[in-house]
């Protein structure tokens, strides 16, 4: 019984700080003196097409519909200025040969106050990132 207990510690420490946008883990590069009200959203796109991705940024699920962007990306990434404590959906579409990808995810930008994690006290949004690179296409 006690193994188990110590693999599921092991698997919640594992799950916490695993990723690299997290509200527990503060890049204090990125800290601001002054409380932001927006921040950059950041989406990871494939990078290996030249024609471009189109690219859609949505307030709120997919489901509500309610589109703010769109554009045609010709680079890695998309980044596009957004309020804080909003979740938003992009979505990326990938034309590879006869066949249409649409990759999608979603995020809350959120920001967190910090008085010990970092040489001053500052804030520091997390959840700005997101992944939206193919990951199967057969």
């Amino acid at each position: 019984m006690k193994s188990v207990l110590h693999l599921i510690f092991l698997f919640a420490l594992i799950l916490l700080f695993s990723c690299e946008d997290s509200m527990y883990v503060t890049n204090c590069d990125e800290c601001e003196e002054e409380e932001p009200v927006t921040t950059t959203l950041a989406a990871e796109l494939d990078p290996d097409h030249s024609a471009g991705v189109v690219v859609m940024l949505w307030e709120g699920r997919l489901e509500d519909n309610i589109r703010i962007d769109s554009t045609k990306s010709f680079s890695g990434t998309y980044n596009k200025k957004v309020s804080l404590n909003r979740t938003y959906t992009v979505t990326a579409i990938y034309i590879k040969g006869n066949k249409i990808y649409t990759s999608v995810d979603s995020t809350t930008p959120r920001i967190r106050y910090t008085e010990d994690m970092c040489d001053e006290p500052c804030y520091y949004v997390y959840d700005k990132q997101l992944d939206l690179r193919l990951k199967y296409t057969k």
